[in-house]
């Protein structure tokens, strides 16, 4: 019976998806949860080492195994019926339990940037922004302030770090607007990026106050040790991650100014590599300067097992890099790496898929895992092809060759977790609704919050909705904005959002003041 189920499985699978490779059944390769092989049993260390050549750490490269995620031939799929849009049904396992929740309830809008946790998971921190005017993810007026707060792994609050934003302006206070992101690294120096317009914030460092582009540093305790102004040129901040050597990094849309020659401002892309000191160490482009708007943006970095880093974002038109020019006729995905030295050491670009690469992270062995989501086109992986998808996952070695690529349904503003032994979490917005009864509907579409867990051969282990009721099927303000493991080694998760309306993360119905963070802690399920 369980090889029946895992034969179905497969076939309703290929005929929900597009790029299966004929009608043949698919080759019998056994999966990692089989064969021990993939990632390590509870309570072992992963593998950190390099995998060797043509042994990758988990999963099945690309070419083989069951297409979207369904099991091996004689293996059970959990009895799960996708429907024909990519979306799942509830596993039968027990999906990540709610273990605690924080709700900060203020009466303006406070908005999400960031969690973090250290190594051992011994403490967690949050950085959002407090008292905004709008919900739409700026720090807008000069009640706002952004926020940062250290936690227990048990969710204590340990202490509170806030800086207030001032306008340039004391007859227009509301001018003031600005950015926040936030990363630790795994020894717990925190790393603030604030991209300040029209005003000023404080962060209690010698460089303060800091107006435009900047990065702070920020010991556990919370005290300020050096802030570095960034942007010789017209820099916006796009995303930033801790080194494995106590630095960061930092990814900037750059603006050159207005040029006759050209007759436009080019654009581009770079990633800035800063040292624990708080200084430059490297800044390479990662698409030369372009007019047109043609650029790339790197929205989303995860450091590697080498130190290198590697980038997932868009591009737009056509971009020069060190590995080629690419076109698109519209906004596609990109991945791209670097090494510690700043060499670019691979580029892949998707210009036949509408979209953006949303989130990255990588495992112990540096497998690369990426979401992202589609507004049309088709998204080719390897052998693989998904066509009208509005949200993937996909999986690359640590060499930039594809292994595969799954559909998310339809979903959206998609986050990931990946726990160094390489299974991961998915966190966004879904439209599917299968829940809490099978075949129920949510006849309006309405978004819910959702988070999904895979191994990194892409078999589904649980999937997880909070349910929400009441607001638009249109929504700004519900959103996770960033999820990561607890650092614990246990499987737990932590995803940190923000919501406007009725919602039920587990622990009964929260009604927010405005727009209101919540953070919370998800138990592995019964799949660890």
């Amino acid at each position: 019976m369980a090889d029946w189920r895992g034969w179905g499985a497969w076939l309703v699978l290929c005929l929900g998806m597009t790029g299966c490779d004929g009608d043949d059944a698919p080759p019998p390769v056994a999966s990692c949860e089989t064969t021990g092989t993939c990632e390590p049993a509870p309570g072992a260390p992963p593998d950190a080492g390099t995998p060797d050549a043509g042994v990758p750490d988990a999963g099945t490269p690309d070419g083989g195994g069951a297409p979207d995620g369904g099991g091996a031939p004689g293996e059970g799929d959990g009895g799960s019926v996708p429907p024909e849009d990519g979306g799942t049904a509830p596993q039968p396992g027990t999906p990540g339990k709610t273990l605690w929740l924080n709700h900060e309830r203020q009466p303006l809008h406070d908005l999400a940037a960031s969690v973090g946790t250290t190594q051992d998971g011994s403490s967690l921190y949050t950085a959002s922004i407090q008292g905004s005017a709008s919900s739409f993810g700026r720090a807008e007026g000069e009640a706002s302030h952004f926020e940062l707060r250290r936690y227990t792994p048990q969710g204590g609050l340990r202490w509170t770090r806030s800086f207030a934003l001032r306008s340039s302006d004391p007859e227009s206070p509301m001018d003031v607007s600005g950015t926040l992101a936030m990363s630790v690294s795994t020894t717990g120096w925190l790393y603030l990026m604030t991209d300040v317009r029209h005003g000023v914030v404080s962060m209690d460092t010698p460089s303060s106050p800091l107006s435009g582009l900047a990065l702070s540093r920020f010991n556990p305790e919370g005290r300020g040790e050096w802030s570095l102004p960034l942007g010789t040129l017209n820099e916006t901040g796009m995303a930033l991650v801790a080194s494995r050597d106590d630095g960061a990094y930092v990814s900037v849309r750059a603006s050159h100014p207005y040029s006759e020659a050209l007759r436009c401002s080019p654009m581009e892309n770079a990633l800035y590599r800063i040292s624990a000191a708080g200084t430059v160490v490297w800044r390479q482009r990662v698409s030369e300067p372009e007019c047109g708007n043609f650029r790339a943006e790197a929205v989303s970095l995860t450091t590697l097992p080498d130190g290198g880093v590697a980038l997932g974002g868009s591009f737009f038109g056509t971009v020069r890099t060190a590995k080629g020019t690419f076109t698109a006729q519209v906004e596609s995905p990109f991945l791209a790496r670097f090494s510690a030295d700043g060499q670019m050491t691979w580029f892949n670009a998707f210009p036949s898929a509408n979209g953006r690469v949303t989130s990255i992270g990588a495992s112990a062995k540096g497998t690369l895992v990426a979401a992202g989501v589609m507004e049309s086109g088709e998204l080719q992986w390897g052998s693989q092809t998904l066509r009208d998808t509005r949200s993937f996952l996909l999986v690359a070695e640590a060499t930039g060759t594809p292994r595969w690529v799954k559909s998310l349904g339809r979903s959206e503003k998609v986050v990931l977790a990946v726990e160094p032994a390489g299974r991961v979490v998915v966190s966004g917005l879904s439209r599917d609704y299968p829940h809490p009864e099978s075949g129920a509907s949510d006849p309006a579409q309405n978004p819910q919050l959702f988070a999904r867990r895979f191994n990194l051969e892409g078999r589904e282990l649980w999937n997880r909705f909070f349910l929400r009721a009441g607001g638009p099927p249109t929504l700004f303000s519900e959103q996770v904005m960033s999820a990561v493991p607890s650092g614990e080694g246990n499987g737990d998760t932590l995803l940190f959002g923000h919501f406007s309306h009725l919602e039920d993360f587990g622990t009964g119905n929260l009604f927010p003041e405005s727009t209101d963070t919540f953070l919370l802690k998800l138990g592995p399920g019964d799949a660890f």
